[in-house]
């Protein structure tokens, strides 16, 4: 048995559990139906959610920003630390929402951990997570994929981390982007320290996952990770114009922050 929730409409559902995201601490909130998948395939139908859990409906997309300055010490503890806080709380964002669409308004609901993968020596004998956190963002109108298959959005370029909500609660999705974010301008593969990427002439680059992968499992031994350099450079996203006309560190500080913790 629902909550007085059944009673209201799919939009003024949306708008409660957007606002409970906002409160928790997510910047972005978007919502798409599970259809899409199959709507507009990408990968595989053994990775779209409702293969996986047939209850699913739709999807709250959950996104918060990483923050330019300690992104651009890459690769350094300080980016490492950005990286795992904002990890642990996606995680806790997601498992507060999911109790909350449950427990008080009596929908089921599950969450996708933010990277559902163990290590990043795993990925070198698979590369792919068990759910694309990127894909479903794309489907939910938070932003456009890039040429460097990172996501794309208005407010943070690629410079956000996602989490994924599944659930059978009906809601109001938002429409998916339409106008292509990308300036494809090969930042990303020119600074790209691995060279995983290779333009073929048209669409995202073909991108060597292994060769990504292993160039972070060397930076993982040499005790600071990830890269995130095609993050660092891309010039789409809101916050990056903060920073027009000054860097957001200074050369020293970069080596300042490389040289130590690590």
């Amino acid at each position: 048995m629902h909550s007085n929730m059944s009673c209201i409409s799919d939009k003024q559902r949306k708008a409660v559990i957007c606002q409970r995201a906002h409160q928790l601490g997510a910047n972005l909130v978007r919502v798409c139906p599970v259809s899409r998948w199959a709507e507009h395939p990408i990968q595989d139908s053994s990775f779209w959610p409702q293969n996986i859990w047939p209850w699913a409906t739709h999807v709250v997309v959950l996104g918060i920003p990483l923050y330019l300055p300690m992104m651009r010490t890459a690769p350094s503890m300080v980016y490492q630390e950005l990286y795992d806080t904002s990890n642990r709380v996606l995680d806790d964002l997601a498992y507060r929402l999911t109790n909350f669409i449950m427990c008080e308004l009596g929908y089921r609901a599950l969450y996708f951990p933010r990277d559902c993968y163990s290590s990043i020596e795993v990925l070198l004998k698979s590369p792919n997570a068990a759910f694309s956190h990127v894909l479903s963002a794309y489907y939910a109108g938070m932003g456009t994929i890039g040429d460097s298959h990172n996501l794309l959005t208005p407010e943070f370029g690629p410079r956000l981390r996602m989490v994924s909500v599944l659930t059978d609660a009906p809601l109001t999705p938002d429409p998916m982007l339409e106008q292509d974010l990308c300036l494809h301008c090969g930042l990303c593969l020119k600074h790209c320290p691995s060279h995983c990427f290779h333009d073929a002439g048209g669409g995202p680059y073909e991108m060597d996952k292994i060769a990504c992968t292993a160039y972070h499992v060397q930076l993982k031994r040499n005790h600071h990770w990830p890269c995130g350099l095609c993050a660092c450079v891309c010039p789409v996203g809101a916050d990056f114009q903060l920073y027009r006309g000054q860097p957001a560190v200074s050369p020293e500080g970069v080596q300042h922050c490389q040289a130590f913790g690590s």
